[in-house]
């Protein structure tokens, strides 16, 4: 009975021990369980919380931005060969019109020297298919090829029809638009002196043939003169106003002269003339007195004398002329530039009145008209009077 009660006892406290160590191992999972609750629910609370379907989408949604990235990076490739393909394309069609552009000027040139050969070098057709050939080059816009095509074409003209002919003019003009698109700005204004001085050998300074050359001609110089095309210094540029002023006032004159005051030509003219003496003027103005010459001697001679003694010991009085600048040189040249001044001043306002003048006295002026011209003479009177002020100015002195 002992031993049983031994054996018992045994158990019991094995069974206690057993139990003991069950309860002290739940203990610690659930404290492991804490610390693991501890630590990962800030993790998990900083997760957006998401079901199946969510991440399903999420998955789906970077499928598909993976898949546009990987189309654009495809279609890049794609787009530079479409642009390579474009400029070859674009190459292929200049060089085919290049091509196309040589074989029509190699064909034009190979019937020009047919002619040559089968009618002579002066024929009338040779020069017309010469015109032919210098407007292509216009077209394909080889100016310098044109105006050596047309120079040649007006040497034939003025063999057969002499130096002063209507058939000249077209080519003149065709070599004045030739040059001045090369930007052969002196060969262009020979050529427009050429179409000038033709046209006033072949008609009256009232026909409207000439008038329309005097005014392609006006226009010239005025942009010449404007844009100092030539390259002229101040005294190239106030001779060229001064000359084309002049050549307004040939041709108002003769309008005059012939019964036209009333007429738009006439107006036309008198405007221009006052534009161009408003720019004289302008330059005058704008320049220092020093570069005009002055009226009297920019130097005069004084004579100085020392006491010395000569060989002998004697005192003398010994004088040397000397050169010094004239006191009265600036003034005179003060006064140059303001006689300059003055006297274009009385050509705009002689222009002033005339067109007041033909205002009045033109009863088929409509109520616009009349204030279009209102306007033009009130802005040449305050240019004037601004102009005037200018030159009186001695801060340019």
């Amino acid at each position: 009975m002992r031993v049983m009660k031994l054996s018992d006892d045994k158990s019991c406290l094995a069974g206690s021990a057993y139990r003991r160590c069950s309860f002290l191992r739940l203990i610690l999972s659930v404290f492991a369980f804490g610390l693991v609750i501890v630590f990962v629910s800030p993790v998990a609370l900083s997760q957006p919380i998401q079901d199946g379907s969510s991440t399903q989408s999420d998955a789906s949604t970077d499928g598909v931005t993976d898949s546009f990235g990987t189309s654009e990076e495809k279609l890049d490739p794609l787009a530079e060969g479409a642009g390579r393909e474009a400029e070859n394309a674009a190459e292929s069609a200049e060089s085919a019109r290049s091509l196309d552009i040589s074989r029509e000027i190699a064909r034009r040139e190979a019937l020009i020297e047919e002619l040559r050969y089968s009618s002579g070098v002066y024929s009338d057709q040779l020069r017309e298919v010469q015109a032919d050939l210098g407007a292509y080059l216009i077209e394909v816009e080889d100016f310098e090829g044109a105006a050596k095509v047309y120079s040649e074409a007006l040497q034939i003209t003025r063999i057969n029809t002499g130096l002063y002919s209507e058939e000249q003019l077209p080519l003149i003009k065709a070599l004045i638009a030739s040059n001045a698109s090369s930007k052969a700005w002196a060969e262009a204004d020979d050529f427009q002196s050429l179409h000038l001085h033709i046209a006033s050998r072949l008609y009256s300074k009232t026909d409207g043939r000439f008038l329309a050359a005097a005014r392609q001609y006006g226009d010239w110089r005025f942009r010449v003169m404007s844009e100092n095309l030539l390259d002229d210094s101040y005294q190239g540029l106030a001779r060229t106003a001064e000359e084309l002023s002049a050549f307004y006032g040939d041709v108002i004159e003769a309008l005059e002269s012939k019964g036209q005051e009333h007429s738009g030509e006439l107006l036309d003219f008198v405007f221009s003339k006052a534009e161009t003496d408003m720019v004289l003027i302008r330059a005058i103005a704008s320049t220092p007195y020093t570069d005009f010459p002055g009226t009297v001697s920019p130097y005069v001679y004084r004579s100085r004398c020392r006491n010395v003694r000569d060989a002998n010991g004697q005192v003398v009085q010994q004088c040397t002329n000397i050169q010094v600048e004239n006191p009265r040189y600036r003034q005179s040249q003060r006064d140059a530039k303001q006689v300059a001044v003055n006297r274009q001043v009385r050509s705009i306002r002689e222009a002033i009145e005339r067109i007041e003048r033909l205002r009045d006295s033109t009863p088929l002026l409509d109520r616009d008209e009349v204030d279009v011209l209102d306007s033009r003479i009130a802005r040449l009177e305050l240019e004037t009077q601004q102009m005037l002020r200018q030159a009186r100015s001695r801060s340019l002195f």
